[in-house]
């Protein structure tokens, strides 16, 4: 027995908080993605009520609208941010990704708002 008065450390790995801004950073993406499918397809069927829209199913007239890359690009952002939301370990880095899919999730349904337009 020792007549060190010094404490000793129970582990000399130091503890670490929980990540409680990630665990709720990645379930509100996942709400996003979830919130972001049936709002694509509210989106898309008002779309399809306008005068334009009929028009161009109808008689192939007045087809203008935003062209299929954009949404494409749009989408492949959405992933990509969900993604690393889900995967990264870095707080600033998933929060820049949240937002950014967020944003990515609101410029694709503008997108959809505005074809036929």
């Amino acid at each position: 027995m020792s007549n060190d008065p010094r404490p000793r450390a129970a582990s000399p790995v130091p503890v670490t908080p929980p990540d409680v801004e990630g665990a709720r950073l990645r379930k509100r993406s996942m709400i996003g993605v979830g919130l972001f499918v049936p709002a694509s397809l509210l989106a898309g069927i008002l779309v399809l009520t306008r005068e334009n829209a009929a028009r161009c199913l109808s008689y192939g007239e007045a087809c203008d609208g935003t062209p299929g890359l954009l949404y494409v690009v749009a989408l492949v952002i959405v992933v990509a941010a969900l993604v690393t939301v889900q995967s990264s370990s870095r707080p600033e880095v998933r929060r820049a990704a949240f937002w950014t899919q967020l944003g990515a999730e609101g410029v694709f349904l503008l997108f959809l708002l505005t074809a036929f337009a």
